[in-house]
This record gives structure tokens, C-alpha cells and sequence, in this order.
């Protein structure tokens, strides 16, 4: 959707198209009257509308990462409907190059990658995604330091969260998130799905992707079906996912990965970044140095 709109101002800004329109809230392409700059502004559609739009303006300002849209404004209309202004991420959402089928498995093994890292600074900062598809992921060519961007954090929460977004049943919605229970480890199964769609041209319907992916390497294989485990204390963080693929797309897709064993970790319910600091703090075989002789 880019349909043009009445000359509307919205703070400093001019509104000039619609771009997206929910339930809840509507997104517009928009001119700033001062700054020579262009921004998206998100409105409330109704004044009890205004929690959710206020909610994820306040989750991007606590997350600034190169990968996440940075906020500009927030102000509040004279209905008391709650508005934002955030920056316009220009790019291919991945929905869209998934249309043409599976990807080249060294690209959709680094754009699992770059997603995860997002998702980890996310999780390090006590704040689940809850929400991640295909269209909410820009592949934005490093134009803003980053090959990616995920632009809709509308469904996302805090690990203290009173209550959460029901979400239906689908191909990228963790069992748990449709029981109304969070849990990073929801967006770990949301991205498997991804991964999984990358790789093979196919949503994920119980066939394992080995068998509609036969080249791949069986490390890749495994680490996806890991993290499509129906049990979320089976699948790995977000920062295990990152810290396995690293350095893996500038490798033969065909080379062999190795993948960790699965391990407990504990819960993130309560200690946002728990447990990731503690694996970050975790020494490596090759971390170790060799005993100096005397």
C-alpha cells in the first residue's frame, strides 16, 4: 500500500501516503517541515489503541542497534491518540525475494545469522519480538551499516509483561506464543521457520528439511530442526544461533558446520540476559592458552 492522503499535519510532520493499516494503528510516509528529512509516522486508530503504539516506540528507543528502526518523535494528537515518528528503511522485504523461491544457502544462512544478532541484543535487553515474519525483515544492503532491518516491533514485549498478543496458530508462530505464553525462545522458533522457507522454497509442514534440502549440510539441518523443536527448552537461544552460524555464509555453503550438542540454559523469564551473558562469558577451547613450562 503507498496511497496518497489529504495534506495532514501531524506535528512537524506532513503526511503523504499510507503505507500499512491495522486494527489498531495506521502507518503513513511522511515529511518533516523543518529537518530535511523524511520519516514514518505511526497513529493510533483509537484512543485506547494508544498503550500498543506508545509500547513499541518506547521498545525501539531501548533498542538501538544499526538492525532496529530508530525512533525521531513521539506526541500525542488532541483526541489523545498516541503517534510516533521513526525513520524509513528503504530495501526488499524478505517476503518478497522469498517469492522467487529458495535462496542461495550461503545468503539465507547469513541473513538467519544477521536476524538472530538482532534478536539477541533484543533478548540480552529483556524485550521478545513475539512477532517476527518474512515481511517485517528489510534487506537494506549495509546502506545503514547493516544488511538488515526488522521495521515492526508492534507485537513485542518485555519479559515482565502483564499479558501478551494472542496469536493465531501459523508457520512462524511458536506453540507457546499461542498458548499466551512468552518466551524468547518463541522468536528462535519464528526464525526457524524462516530459515527453514530460505532453504527449501517451502513453509515448514512437518517434513523434515533434509529431505527437501538434500545438499545442505547436515550441521544446518540439524540447527534449524533445533530450532523448530515443538518443546522451547530443546531449541537454542538467539545468541547460540548467532554465535553457530558466524562466519558460515563466507564459507562454502557445503562445508561442514560444527554444531553444539543441546544444553540446558536456564530460563529468561525473569533475569533479562541471563542467559546470555553468561554464554558470552563462557570460555572456548580456544580461549584457553597452553600451560607455560617452568
Amino acid at each position: 500500500m503507498n496511497r496518497p492522503v489529504e495534506r495532514v499535519r501531524i506535528g512537524d510532520y506532513r503526511l503523504e501516503a499510507e503505507l500499512t493499516a491495522s486494527p489498531s494503528a495506521r502507518t503513513y510516509r511522511a515529511t518533516h517541515q523543518v529537518l530535511p528529512r523524511q520519516a514514518v509516522v505511526k497513529i493510533a486508530c483509537e484512543p485506547h489503541d494508544s498503550l500498543g503504539v506508545l509500547r513499541e516506540a518506547c521498545i525501539l528507543a531501548a533498542l538501538p542497534h544499526p538492525g532496529i528502526v530508530r525512533v525521531y518523535e513521539v506526541g500525542r494528537l488532541d483526541d489523545h491518540r498516541t503517534w510516533f515518528a521513526s525513520e524509513i528503511v528503504e530495501g526488499l522485504t524478505l517476503a518478497g525475494t522469498l517469492e522467487l523461491g529458495a535462496l542461495d544457502a550461503a545468503v539465507a544462512i547469513g541473513i538467519v545469522r544477521d536476524v538472530a544478532e538482532i534478536l539477541a541484543h533484543g533478548h540480552q535487553r529483556g524485550v521478545v519480538h513475539a512477532g517476527l515474519v518474512p515481511d517485517r525483515i528489510v534487506l537494506t544492503a549495509r546502506t545503514r551499516g547493516f544488511p538488515l532491518c526488522i521495521t515492526d516491533w508492534s507485537a513485542a514485549r518485555t519479559h515482565d509483561a502483564q499479558s501478551i498478543h494472542m496469536w493465531e496458530p501459523g508457520p512462524y508462530t511458536a506453540p507457546e506464543l499461542a498458548r499466551g505464553e512468552l518466551d524468547d525462545r518463541a522468536d528462535v522458533f519464528a526464525l526457524g521457520a524462516i530459515a527453514y522457507r530460505a532453504l527449501t522454497g517451502e513453509a515448514p509442514d512437518g517434513a523434515p528439511i533434509a529431505a527437501l534440502a538434500p545438499e545442505l549440510p547436515r550441521s544446518v539441518t540439524t540447527l534449524v530442526e533445533q530450532m523448530l523443536a515443538y518443546d522451547r527448552w530443546d531449541r537454542p537461544s538467539s545468541a547460540e544461533v548467532r554465535a553457530d552460524l558466524a562466519g558460515l555464509a563466507d564459507d562454502a555453503p557445503t562445508e561442514m558446520l560444527r554444531i553444539r550438542k543441546p544444553r540446558w540454559t536456564p530460563p529468561l523469564h525473569f533475569a533479562p540476559g541471563e542467559g546470555e551473558e553468561l554464554l558470552a562469558s563462557t570460555p572456548t577451547l580456544d580461549d584457553l592458552e597452553p600451560p607455560k613450562p617452568e
